[in-house]
């Protein structure tokens, strides 16, 4: 689907955890063809707010025929505004954007790193993954505290393994995603496939403990800041290996989905 813009009405505002919310909406478009790791940009109600430029969100979660809805946090006066909709009340959608993670082609295990509120692709590839029949689908879950952590439940299909860390140690795990990966990795018998999404470091961490051969693909989604999600401010740009030198490339448009091998990520 082209990319498009259109005003929709909420549907709720649920609180799901520590400054953590669910925004519900109606878009049928998006939600028959929103991949995983693509994302829409959100624009508030008209003369609502005093900010003008539109904010982006990965897909948490779709219906396939109507329904959209978006996990954010609150960080400021665009998420905070989210925060305080109400149903009925008009927001803009530009989306479906971006590219979107591979199916494995080989891989019979999946593994998926989110950490904090690059949660929402996670949670969605899981579940195409799990429509595509992947056999093992290992999702681990991260966050500072366990008050922020997000019950999935409700959304992941029962075959897949949720794994959580926190590093506060209320809620599963104590200490970081990346602890609970690598005996989990040492143990594959098979190059399993590896998705991320979250801080960069973790995302870093990820790539410095696997190698190409060792895997069918790692597969990195970057988060950056950006104004107009068409690749025309250029104010999100990463730095990608090509060869011994660096090249910038636009996470809305390239990405946000990368090589996680190829991106440069003492460079970030």
């Amino acid at each position: 689907m082209k990319p498009s813009f259109e005003w929709v009405r909420v549907k709720a505002v649920e609180r799901l955890a520590d400054k953590t919310y669910l925004l519900g909406y109606e878009r049928p478009d998006s939600a028959r063809s929103a991949a995983p790791g693509q994302f829409c940009m959100i624009s508030p109600p008209e003369g609502k707010s005093s900010f003008f430029l539109p904010r982006p969100f990965s897909y948490f979660r779709t219906d396939g025929r109507a329904r959209v809805d978006i996990l954010f946090r609150t960080f400021g006066k665009a998420t905070r505004l989210m925060a305080s909709l109400r149903p009925g009340e008009r927001i803009g959608e530009f989306g479906p954007l971006g590219n979107s993670f591979t199916m494995p082609g080989r891989a019979e295990h999946a593994i998926l790193l989110g950490g904090g509120i690059g949660l929402p692709p996670m949670a969605m590839l899981a579940g195409r993954l799990a429509g595509a029949g992947v056999a093992r689908i290992d999702l681990i879950y991260g966050e500072l505290e366990g008050a922020r952590v997000v019950k999935l439940a409700a959304t992941l299909p029962e075959n897949v393994r949720l794994h959580v860390a926190t590093e506060d140690g209320v809620v599963g795990h104590r200490g970081r995603v990346t602890e609970i990966f690598a005996p989990m990795f040492a143990k594959c018998d098979r190059p399993p496939a590896v998705y991320a999404c979250g801080p960069n470091p973790m995302m870093a961490a990820v790539a410095s403990m696997i190698t190409p051969e060792a895997v069918e693909f790692y597969q990195a989604s970057c988060e950056q800041y950006m104004a107009c999600g068409r690749g025309i401010c250029q104010g999100c740009v990463i730095p990608v290996w090509n060869g011994d030198e660096t090249v910038y490339m636009r996470c809305c448009t390239e990405g946000p989905v990368f090589n996680g091998f190829e991106v440069a990520w003492t460079h970030v």
